[in-house]
């Protein structure tokens, strides 16, 4: 039995593993991939503020989200290492991509391809046949000159067959390719160069060590210092008046930082801030003298916002200002007890500032000093004085209008007690107009997520919150108290106001009423009413206990005034509203929460400077690199490249012409060109 006979498939030979890894490398689409995820990743950079303090993150995404995205690495996007190594493989994919075309784009640019066969022309678009009756040597010279006068580039070749005639024009539309490709290689380098690869390689491989945030400069080692050689970085330095600074605070991470080493040494002579009418910064400027550490040469210079210092490499930017230890005068007004005469104490800005009250000591750790400051008043609202008023958002917006003014120095501050427990404050020196009359403005929070809430103390006609502390102590004195209750129940039994209360009754209510005030402010007297007052007579008993309480309070302050030697003031409806006013806020310190009020009495300012310092080797590349993509989408937009073939060939007496065109893109404006070509050279032969 005869077997048939088999024959094997021919098999693809199998390519080796080094040229489908450089096929891989090279191809579009890993290039297209890549660009695709930095683009996403460039998205997210752009949308999330990058290393911003982590409570931000959790109060603008919520703890679960704050937490995946940080993991991810979402809120420092172009330091993570997934960022840098992807940037490395697109550099790689688009060098593999130049290495492979651009020779071949070059040769293509020097070649005519005059060898193309006739029948391969009749395969393209764009062809025409026809014969003509003059010779030889009348049409090619016909046809040279046409496609000369067109803008191409012509050549010519006579064989025994005929004539074949090879044009092109627009053949710089491959170096847009090169550019391109070339510009997206020399940006990456420049972003590798400008990253903080230097950084983090210090820190894994030779080192270096992050230090806490809460590590004074003074105190780092010199594992935490990177030396004057490191590639690229970018940080601040606060520099006061006077000081001088050899080094800059890098970010690390949220929680740690290093210090760089700097080639020179600034000082900071003297700082300008220049103001608008309503206190808006208008100019700020650091005049500085910069001493080279290797030559100790020095000269000075003057930086403003948009021109830096640029010094070996390193480029000084202004970037704001700040408060660099003004020296304060303090008085700490006693919120409790009898005494109403605060306390002088002498601090010194971000200097932790302790003292003692009745027996107990406190802490303060200063946050910010500002001596001017601008706020929108339009968008303070006022409170309802009323029983319910409370702490109330002083400057909460309800209106879209802007009235910008300086409403003058503001500091804002930690008490801490033994304890730990904290309260955050923001204090105004100078009392301000708000719905109409003027107060001063504390701001409490025990929350920083949390808006300050506002305690109001009304400021008496020597615009001073001395009345008002002497109401307070006076309210605590139960001597004083009596005797003023004495006054007042005297005075309405002169005037006959209050028939209905005969004998003592009169103060015996007025005592109890002064206790309940005394106890807890408006909030325990409301409390007393809706416990022994029927619902129907509530609003008329609130108010004649309002009444008879602005009264007394008004007399207690007399009596407050006459023991400390001062006159008595007169009554007047300024005086009257004052002490409504000061109803109020007496009832909402009980919710103040601190045993003492902080006032601002003078300073003298110390100011800082904020400077940004970047060495940003690759700067320069990024900026050839955008320039070079520019270019080349221009080349590739604007220039197109054509190559035209026309064959002649002798057939009898005639002569027979083959002519075809092609184009990367047949777009309308190559249609025209093909239409009007072609008629101008059948005009010819």
């Amino acid at each position: 039995m005869i077997q048939p006979q088999i024959t094997p498939k021919p098999t693809r030979p199998v390519e080796p593993i080094r040229a489908r890894l450089w096929d891989f490398l090279g191809s579009m689409r890993l290039a297209i991939s890549l660009l695709s995820i930095l683009a996403i990743a460039s998205t997210i950079g752009t949308l999330v503020k990058q290393n911003d303090p982590m409570v931000n993150y959790i109060d603008q995404f919520g703890l679960f989200w704050a937490k995946w995205f940080d993991m991810l690495g979402f809120f420092d996007v172009y330091n993570q290492v997934w960022f840098l190594i992807i940037l490395a493989f697109l550099l790689l994919s688009t060098s593999v991509c130049l290495i492979r075309n651009t020779p071949k784009m070059l040769r293509d640019m020097r070649t005519f391809k005059e060898h193309t066969r006739t029948n391969t022309l009749r395969h393209l678009h764009e062809h025409q046949e026809w014969t003509s009756d003059s010779t030889l040597d009348e049409l090619t010279k016909n046809s040279v000159q046409v496609l000369k006068q067109k803008g191409y580039q012509v050549r010519a070749q006579q064989n025994a067959e005929g004539v074949y005639i090879a044009a092109k024009r627009g053949r710089y539309s491959r170096l847009g390719y090169v550019l391109t490709h070339l510009a997206i290689v020399v940006i990456c380098i420049g972003g590798l160069m400008d990253s903080e690869l230097s950084i983090r390689a210090q820190v894994h491989l030779f080192g270096k060590k992050p230090q806490a945030n809460t590590v004074p400069f003074a105190q780092v080692p010199p594992d935490g210092v990177l030396p004057i050689g490191t590639m690229s970085y970018r940080g601040d330095v606060k520099i006061p008046e006077g000081a001088v600074t050899d080094v800059v605070s890098l970010t690390y991470n949220q929680d740690s930082y290093l210090l760089q080493n700097l080639p020179f040494v600034l000082r900071l002579n003297r700082f300008v801030v220049d103001y608008y009418s309503t206190g808006m910064p208008k100019r700020f400027a650091s005049d500085v003298t910069v001493q080279d550490k290797q030559t100790g040469e020095t000269f000075n210079q003057t930086i403003e916002v948009n021109h830096p210092l640029r010094y070996k490499g390193v480029a000084v930017y202004q970037a704001g200002f700040d408060d660099g230890g003004s020296r304060m005068q303090l008085a700490v007004y006693p919120m409790s007890g009898t005494v109403a005469q605060p306390a002088q104490i002498d601090a010194t800005m971000y200097a932790n500032q302790t003292f003692n009250f009745a027996g107990e000591p406190y802490t303060i750790q200063w946050r910010e000093f500002k001596p001017i400051n601008v706020e929108d008043l339009a968008q303070a609202s006022g409170a309802v004085l009323d029983s319910d008023s409370a702490l109330t958002h002083a400057m909460s917006p309800i209106s879209k209008n802007k009235a910008l003014k300086n409403v003058g120095p503001v500091m804002q501050f930690v008490l801490l007690d033994k304890a730990g427990n904290a309260l955050e404050f923001r204090n105004y020196m100078s009392p301000i107009t708000l719905d109409g009359v003027t107060v001063f403005l504390s701001g409490v929070r025990s929350d920083p997520n949390k808006d300050f809430l506002y305690l109001r103390i009304p400021a008496d006609s020597e615009q001073t919150m001395g009345d008002f502390m002497r109401m307070r102590a006076a309210l605590s004195n139960t001597g004083l108290r009596e005797k003023a209750i004495k006054i007042f129940a005297s005075k309405m039994r002169a005037s006959q106001k209050e028939d209905s209360l005969k004998g003592e009754e009169l103060e015996k209510s007025l005592t109890e009423i002064m206790n309940l005030f005394a106890q807890g402010g408006l909030q325990k007297l409301g409390e007393s009413l809706q416990s022994k007052v029927p619902e129907g007579q509530r609003d008329a008993v609130a108010q004649t206990v309002t009444r008879l309480l602005e009264g007394t309070l008004w007399e207690l302050l007399q009596v407050a005034r006459v023991e400390q030697g001062l006159s008595v003031l007169p009554d007047s409806p300024e005086n009257s509203k004052f002490t409504r006013l000061a109803i109020v806020g007496l009832s909402d310190a009980f919710a103040y929460g601190a045993p003492v009020y902080v006032q601002l009495k003078g300073f003298e300012q110390v100011q800082a400077s904020v400077l940004q310092m970047t060495k940003s080797p690759g700067q320069f590349w990024v900026y050839m690199g955008s320039l070079m993509l520019v270019l080349g989408t221009l080349f590739m937009t604007f220039i197109r490249e054509r190559r035209v073939w026309l064959h002649i060939r002798p057939n009898g007496e005639a002569q027979q012409l083959i002519l075809a065109m092609s184009s990367t893109r047949r777009t309308f404006d190559y249609h025209r060109a093909w239409n009007d070509l072609r008629e101008a050279l059948r005009s010819v032969t």
